[in-house]
């Protein structure tokens, strides 16, 4: 499951890095090529579309790192938690409906703690809670187990 985990992060990374570097790229190129294909010059009406290019040019760079740079530190941050083994895969059944549901917790948090996550079938708030023991067979090798609890919601003060 954790090479799963891993692949999906893995594209996201690259999806990220090619959002912040595709529109630099593509700019750059563009630019080059029209600089060497027509020439300078400043008194024709195309210097009003050579200005309006340079604005889309920055604008399109900055949507690509305003999307792409949360995208791929993200991506990043999972997959060191998943290179340094410290990034837990828990099943159980849901309380309320029985169906399978899965929860991601960090092993260096998980010890006596909780976890919430809602059920994808029926919704219900779950609650994890793990508790994280160390291998005597292998050095360094966690195993994480625990109960899964069905969490009331509370009621809002508008609701009937």
């Amino acid at each position: 499951m954790a090479i799963a985990l891993a692949g999906l992060w893995s594209l996201f990374l690259a999806l990220g890095c090619s959002a912040c570097v595709w529109p630099i790229y593509y700019t750059v190129s563009t630019a080059y090529q029209k600089a060497f294909d027509s020439g300078l010059s400043y008194d024709s009406p195309a210097s009003v579309l050579g200005l309006l290019f340079v604005v889309n040019s920055i604008i399109f760079m900055t949507l690509g790192l305003a999307i792409g740079y949360p995208v791929a530190s993200a991506s990043v941050k999972v997959l060191q938690g998943l290179w340094r083994n410290d990034l837990a895969a828990l099943k159980g059944s849901c309380p309320n409906c029985g169906e399978e549901v899965f929860a991601f917790v960090r092993t260096d948090k998980a010890n006596n703690s909780s976890h919430r996550a809602d059920c994808h079938v029926c919704e219900c708030l779950l609650e994890f809670r793990t508790k994280v023991e160390q291998s005597a067979l292998r050095l360094g090798r966690q195993w994480v187990y625990g109960r899964i609890y069905l969490v009331r919601r509370s009621r809002r003060q508008g609701d009937p």
